[in-house]
């Protein structure tokens, strides 16, 4: 439904020239090396990106997440196989990217029961088997499938989908789910037998007026107590990672901090957070930035302070443990990572 609409525009606009689209680039890495950010993953790749990505390569590392269409993923292997940059060191290529389902304020998350006051369950990108068979695929070439899934019904067929993918090569691929915006209780403990990364985007957390408005409604009671059960995944032995979806949302890591400690609005609401159980210490928060993010990519060179590793960190005007959460998304950073 989204793409429906905005293809309408996508269709008709003047193309970029490529010194627009690398500075865009060097735009966004400008951005996230003031919010002290030293990797990034973009990750909605297609075929024409990949060679700006390589020109302008350079102050931010960067993993690349190759898209697969569901009605011609098999035609893409072969441009997957191209393009793939394994253990390279400023830009990799070993991620393809499923959208296995939309967004809930729109009614395309993929629900395992009707929306509130509707038939509808949402609008499911990929059959159950085919999500499975290219999962299965990729992960056979050595790709690691990285899955868009908002919904409980999304968030379950991409486990099933990785569990497939293991029952035939033996591991799912270091598999991630971005977003997990619900999942059913029975789910949750699949995340962690599957080693699958629960890629979450901690600024969402919070009772904002997209959450009251367009979200609550929509699932009711007992679906919105399910939504970004961050404290939960983490205690059930799964890796939890942080991101930002930026720029659709702030890509400035403290502010996800102070969001996934407090579950809070900026102003304090609610008083205690909004589901207050899914909370974070601070030290988690900074982790899943940091050595979640590392083991999401299986990196063993950077995301903790280890001697031999990168010194690829920030140094922050206080220790955001010894301030007021909610005050954790103002720190200054006094120096950049170099």
């Amino acid at each position: 439904r989204e793409w429906g609409a905005t293809d309408l525009v996508m269709a008709v606009m003047p193309a970029r020239d490529e010194r627009q689209r690398i500075g865009a680039l060097g735009t966004a890495a400008d951005y996230f090396l003031a919010r002290g950010v030293t990797w990034a993953q973009d990750a909605w790749v297609e075929p024409d990106d990949v060679a700006t990505w390589e020109l302008a390569a350079g102050e931010v590392r960067a993993n690349l997440a190759l898209l697969a269409e569901p009605d011609g993923w098999r035609d893409q292997l072969p441009w997957f196989v191209e393009v793939k940059v394994s253990g390279g060191d400023r830009l990799t290529a070993d991620a393809i990217k499923f959208f296995a389902d939309g967004v809930l304020e729109s009614g395309t998350a993929h629900m395992l029961e009707p929306y509130c006051g509707c038939s509808g369950h949402g609008m499911p990108n990929w059959s159950p088997v085919e999500l499975a068979a290219a999962v299965t695929a990729v992960v056979g070439l050595g790709f690691q499938p990285h899955v868009h899934a908002i919904g409980d019904a999304g968030v379950r067929v991409a486990l099933d989908a990785f569990a497939a993918a293991a029952s035939v090569h033996g591991h799912a691929g270091r598999p991630v789910i971005a977003h997990c915006q619900v999942v059913d209780p029975a789910d949750v403990p699949r995340f962690a037998s599957l080693q699958v990364t629960a890629n979450f985007q901690p600024l969402w957390a919070q009772l904002d007026a997209d959450q009251e408005l367009l979200t609550q409604p929509r699932l009711g009671q007992v679906r919105s107590s399910r939504q970004y059960q961050i404290a939960r995944l983490l205690h059930s032995g799964a890796n939890v990672s942080f991101g930002s979806d930026w720029p659709i949302t702030s890509g400035n890591p403290l502010a996800g901090i102070a969001v996934a400690v407090t579950r809070q609005t900026a102003d304090g609401n609610p008083h205690g957070g909004w589901l207050p159980q899914e909370r974070v210490s601070v030290e988690q928060a900074l982790s899943a930035y940091t050595a979640g993010v590392a083991r999401q990519v299986g990196a063993t060179d950077w995301g903790t302070l280890v001697l031999g590793n990168r010194a690829e960190f920030a140094w922050l005007a206080v220790d955001p443990r010894v301030v007021e959460p909610l005050a954790i998304a103002d720190i200054e950073i006094k120096a950049l990572p170099k």
